[in-house]
């Protein structure tokens, strides 16, 4: 297969998968999530059974991006705030720093998201097994951060609180930006923000 073959497989496939999440958005926010099917989805965007179930494990799925992907993403912009602290080793403010960026590339992914999809969060957080998945999505993106951080030099210990820090301060900008999510990136920003300046203000004492 060459590479402009490639590229369109897979430009193919992130198309199903958009009409796949537009088209159930649609039904989960006029009928609401428990009255909606798999059958229904896939009817109404006009493709197969086992096309669903190639791209999502069930209907909550939907509403949520490829873990795969976000977690990638986590890796790489870790990986490339390190790169010149690398070892972390024991130095909780190198891995927060490098959990920060890794964050707002998150932030910036999920901004993109809601805009495509602006009832997607409101479906969240009218549903009780929506906001079920959204706290295990949540631990998935912890323990990425946690490895990602672990993969650069840092001390398990000091990648784990770091991750669990870093994810606190994305929940707090998340609360902020929930009906402006455009502004997103910026509310995770200023959480951070805020957390560095109370280190400051200790180191300073």
């Amino acid at each position: 297969m060459t590479e402009v073959a490639s590229s369109e497989r897979v430009s193919k496939r992130q198309r199903t998968r958009e009409r796949i999440v537009r088209e159930a958005v649609a039904l989960f926010a006029e009928r609401g999530f428990d009255a909606v099917t798999v059958a229904e989805i896939t009817a109404a965007a006009g493709v197969a059974r086992s096309t669903f179930f190639r791209h999502f494990p069930d209907k909550a799925d939907v509403l949520f991006e490829d873990d795969s992907a976000s977690h990638l993403l986590l890796a790489k912009a870790v990986a490339g705030a390190a790169r010149t602290k690398a070892p972390l080793g024991d130095s909780l403010a190198d891995a927060l720093r490098a959990a920060h960026s890794g964050c707002l590339v998150l932030a910036d992914s999920k901004a993109v998201q809601a805009l495509h999809f602006p009832m997607r969060e409101q479906l969240i957080a009218e549903t009780a097994q929506l906001q079920a998945c959204s706290l295990v999505k949540e631990r998935g993106y912890t323990d990425a951060l946690e490895a990602a951080l672990i993969e650069q030099g840092a001390e398990p210990l000091i990648a784990r609180q770091a991750a669990h820090l870093a994810t606190a301060c994305y929940d707090a900008g998340y609360a902020e930006a929930f009906t402006t999510p455009d502004l997103l990136p910026s509310t995770v920003d200023r959480a951070f923000k805020r957390l560095f300046a109370v280190g400051l203000d200790r180191d300073s004492s």
